[in-house]
């Protein structure tokens, strides 16, 4: 187990010497006219500040990622993306056992045209259209509109199907999760989402999502709605969802019903100084009704260049649940350099 963990570090580490070496030529490793390649990334030096000593600490973490894309004829070309994150820390699951440091976060390949795109592995389901929304805080967010990593094909998942296509204002995304011995349900997952621009600004999308349960328990569902709007320097969204046995990734759940909204806003003060404010809150309903989310959040980002920025962002939560994680504030910290 050290032996391969040892071995992963060494090749991310790797790739990111090679990254410095050839800084100049970080972006855009190779194009010919017909084929090109490009590395891209982020270097964040982050820190947790709160008095929940399980959270309090380091957060750094090293995203580094290649994606390519080659002409196969004047109507089709093919495309290609792999992306690996490495984290400065090591967290525990609850079962005690301790997460592993390197992580991959995207991995698939696909087919595309002037009509939309074919693609198949480790990438988003098709409700993460809808999520994205409200999913644009430097740190918290995203935490009540049911859609995550490994969470029945709905965020970054593996073995999913998915297809994509625009016409005018219209976006629709379509995906399928195919069984897979290492997924932590061994189940299939579907997913629909679209949005549409109006005029003025405006902006609206729609998905469903439904994810097989393990043995014995009943299905995941998830209807998520969303609704933006742009004007200058200003951006405002809310989404929500409703749907039920969705929040635990295992297929545990049943008879529980979920109801979820996050809104934001946020300004433009200069091209390089954004202000961010939001709300996230999850209502578990049961036997009874319980708050399992349910706090606001304060974000700043200043641009020192166009790779380099600071950000910062507190937590203010409102759970009353003495025994969750999650009760205490947190204020986060951070420089990035992206490339």
């Amino acid at each position: 187990m050290i032996i391969n963990k040892m071995r992963k570090s060494t090749i991310a580490l790797s790739i990111f010497s090679a990254l410095l070496v050839n800084t100049a030529n970080a972006a855009k490793v190779f194009n010919d006219g017909e084929s090109e390649l490009n590395i891209h990334g982020r270097v964040q030096g982050m820190y947790y500040v709160s008095d929940d000593k399980e959270v309090d600490g380091d957060n750094s973490y090293l995203r580094v990622g290649l994606d390519g894309k080659s002409k196969i004829n004047d109507d089709l070309y093919a495309f290609g993306l792999y992306e690996l994150q490495l984290k400065s820390n090591s967290h525990r699951d609850e079962s005690g056992r301790e997460d592993d440091d390197l992580d991959v976060r995207k991995a698939y390949v696909g087919l595309g045209s002037d009509y939309g795109t074919v693609s198949y592995g480790r990438q988003y389901g098709a409700v993460t259209l809808v999520s994205d929304y409200t999913d644009i805080f430097p740190e918290f967010g995203n935490e009540a509109a049911g859609v995550s990593a490994d969470l029945f094909g709905t965020g970054r998942s593996d073995s999913v199907f998915k297809v994509t296509t625009q016409v005018n204002d219209l976006t629709v995304h379509v995906s399928y999760q195919a069984e897979n011995e290492e997924v932590s349900t061994d189940a299939k997952s579907y997913g629909i989402a679209a949005d549409y621009a109006f005029p003025m600004g405006f902006k609206f999308a729609v998905g469903y999502n439904k994810g097989d349960s393990a043995e014995g328990g009943e299905d995941a569902e998830l209807l998520i709605t969303a609704l933006s709007y742009q004007r200058d320097k200003f951006y405002a969204a809310v989404v929500y969802n409703t749907g039920e046995n969705y929040a635990k990734g295992d297929g545990s759940e049943s008879g529980t019903d979920y109801d979820g909204i996050e809104a934001v806003l946020t300004y433009n003060f200069t091209e390089d100084f954004l202000v961010l404010a939001g709300y996230n809150s999850l209502e578990q309903d049961k036997e009874s009704k319980v708050d399992v989310v349910n706090y606001y959040s304060l974000g700043l980002e200043y641009n020192l260049s166009s790779n380099f920025k600071t950000l910062a962002e507190y937590k203010f939560n409102e759970l009353d649940d003495s025994e969750s994680q999650r009760e205490d504030d947190v204020l986060a910290l951070a420089i990035r350099y992206s490339f």
